[in-house]
């Protein structure tokens, strides 16, 4: 698969900690009262490497939508690993899925990795189908490669309210009821190199409020 992005000539400074995958560098953005966003810019060391393992090893496909009338093949590759095949994720990957599960209290029982190959590939404006099971959720994003927008915006019309350049390792965590009353995307975008994106979620409730 051949694919085009440069990591900086002139490298970034990763966020304190990051080498160890610490916690400490997260930040919350709260979105309103029920939404916030959980952000570590450069969070994951060595992403170049992580990126180039996952492209060469993970299951990838090109799924299909109905779209009218027509099946139409989405822009972009997806890799899925349910519950049962977590244990074939690279080691840093799986040590992140512990690590974030311990401090949002959730198993995370599923990792999805999309590969934009280049600015032709994207997402549209969406909320994440695990909102159709739980009134509140946890959804964890590591962007590896070139950092492209991330979108978000209250609703489901009307122009973005966030913007995030995620790549590079960063980690986006959306919680609470971001899922269902905000919507994000990954817009097309004709000078972007390759971007590629893990996302893990969980499918039982989180646990109560004390």
């Amino acid at each position: 698969m051949a694919l085009a992005w440069q990591d900086s000539l002139f490298g970034e400074d990763p966020a304190e900690g990051a080498g160890a995958l610490d916690l400490h560098a997260l930040q919350r953005r709260p979105l309103d009262e029920r939404s916030w966003l959980d952000v570590a810019r450069g969070w994951v060391p060595d992403h170049a490497d992580l990126l180039d393992e996952l492209v060469r090893t993970a299951p990838w496909r090109q799924r299909e939508r109905r779209v009218w009338d027509a099946d139409v093949l989405e822009p972009r590759l997806v890799a899925v690993w349910g519950a049962d095949e977590l244990d074939r994720l690279p080691p840093i990957l799986r040590g992140a899925r512990e690590l974030l599960g311990e401090r949002y209290g959730v198993e995370f029982d599923s990792a999805l990795a999309n590969l934009y190959r280049d600015g032709r590939d994207g997402v549209a404006w969406h909320g994440d189908t695990v909102r159709k099971r739980l009134p509140e959720t946890v959804v964890v994003t590591i962007g590896l490669g070139e950092r492209r927008r991330f979108l978000l915006r209250p609703g489901a019309a009307g122009p973005p309210a966030v913007r995030l350049d995620s790549g590079g390792g960063d980690l986006v965590v959306m919680g609470g009821r971001c899922q269902h009353e905000w919507q994000h995307t990954v817009p097309k975008d004709a000078r972007a190199g390759t971007r590629l994106s893990v996302t893990m979620r969980h499918s039982r409730p989180l646990p109560a409020r004390r």
